[in-house]
């Protein structure tokens, strides 16, 4: 079991670092440093950062924390530095604690002899099987400089990908919540008031008026029953949503919804464009990198499809015949793949082929968030004018009555 140490030290620009790094003992700790090539000023056991429940650790990194990683790799491979002096130094400096168990314990799976490829199979649930495929292709063919670098940039992508959706997602779901609150303040606070002003007029209300009191009293009477239940239905929904038949069915649904379908669908054929060209040009066959595709593609639908595609390929097929009989794959896509195949050069084919769906997801998104934001705030006002309307048209009602009552004492005088 690896012990933490505490250490100072002055890097070759004469600054001095603090930090903290896991070792087997002292020494080990301190030539670990060497090799990050800092001048040890200090050096002493430490205590490692509370990390929180076991039930809440996170045992996955975000992706943009996994593609600095796979850069560093890739930057410290190619210019030389071996793989356990490169994990020690990422080991040593990373912020993330997961990061730094799972890379301490690689290393010493790499002091025993084993390779790199074999110590990522043990962290299945840390490193994607694209990236550990990869890596195991790289070391057969001796370019595992070039294999990290390719990872590199396609996991570089994929966060690019996901933070421009999570960009485009976070105003209108703000918008959204902002609209949930808005109502149930007006309902429980604005209504009833106006509601007790219209019972003591005695007056005929219009049915809006009526039907959002109802609402307005079940809201006020039966808050303990109807918040908890909606808390409890959420919860509900967010766990099956995680569960496998959860998923797979939310992922057939992506598909089938109006404008976010195309973007589900451009999202799954990009990755797996991307994901085949880069494991058949690193020497990966066939039949094993769409079984790995498969699993990278990220929808049940497609999955299914690339992996029907497998048992064509191994029956003698070519993967443009294995997919023909799928209706998810595009005739653009089967025909950039006849095309690439009758060339001979599939990989870059794929290549193309990902970088045209993957701009038209960026487009997709730009485009839908530029749609949704106005129709957001369009929602928003909508709710509440309905609920002024309601408030309003007994009022004018009152109003009317007023005037009349003046237009006969004045033509009474």
């Amino acid at each position: 079991m690896s012990n933490v140490y505490s250490y100072r030290a002055r890097d070759y620009s004469g600054q001095t670092i603090k930090g903290q790094i896991q070792a087997d003992d002292l020494n080990r700790a301190a030539e670990l440093l060497r090799t990050k090539k800092l001048t040890i000023l200090d050096l002493a056991p430490g205590h490692a950062k509370k990390q929180g429940v076991s039930l809440f650790k996170k045992k996955t990194v975000p992706v943009k924390e996994f593609s600095v990683f796979c850069r560093q790799m890739a930057t410290m491979v190619k210019a030389g530095v071996t793989i356990m002096s490169s994990i020690s130094a990422i080991a040593a400096q990373s912020e993330n604690p997961l990061m730094a168990e799972t890379l301490s314990d690689i290393g010493k799976e790499l002091e025993a002899g084993k390779t790199f490829s074999e110590g990522c199979q043990k962290h299945k649930e840390f490193f994607p099987n694209i990236f550990t495929s990869m890596v195991e292709a790289g070391e057969a063919s001796g370019a595992l400089d070039q294999v990290l670098e390719r990872m590199a940039e396609y996991f570089e992508n994929q966060a690019e990908i996901r933070q421009k959706v999570k960009s485009a997602t976070t105003y209108p779901s703000f918008i959204g919540v902002a609209a949930i609150v808005v109502v149930i303040v007006l309902m429980m606070t604005v209504i009833p008031s106006f509601a007790t002003i219209f019972a003591d007029q005695g007056m005929e209300l219009p049915w809006i008026t009526t039907f959002l009191m109802s609402i307005s009293d079940a809201m006020l009477n039966y808050f303990y029953i109807i918040f908890p239940t909606l808390g409890v239905a959420v919860f509900l929904i967010l766990r099956w949503s995680r569960t496998t038949r959860g998923r797979h069915t939310m992922q057939r649904l992506s598909l089938k919804i109006p404008k976010f379908g195309i973007l589900a669908r451009n999202s799954a054929i990009g990755r797996f464009c991307r994901s085949s060209s880069i494991l058949v040009a690193s020497g990966v066959p066939m039949i094993q990198a769409l079984e790995i595709v498969a699993r990278v593609v990220n929808n049940v639908v497609y999955s299914s499809a690339i992996l029907h595609a497998r048992r064509g390929v191994s029956e003698g097929m070519t993967l443009s015949q294995g997919l023909s009989s799928s209706p998810y794959f595009t005739p653009l896509v089967l025909h950039m793949l006849r095309v690439g195949e009758e060339a001979g050069a599939l990989d870059e084919m794929l290549s193309k082929v990902a970088d045209f769906y993957e701009d038209e997801v960026k487009y997709t998104v730009d485009r839908l968030s530029s749609i949704i934001e106005p129709m957001m705030i369009l929602f928003l006002a909508g709710i509440v004018g309905v609920i002024m309307a309601a408030i309003m048209l007994p009022m004018f009602g009152m109003t009317e009555g007023v005037d009349m009552a003046m237009a006969i004492f004045t033509a009474w005088l």
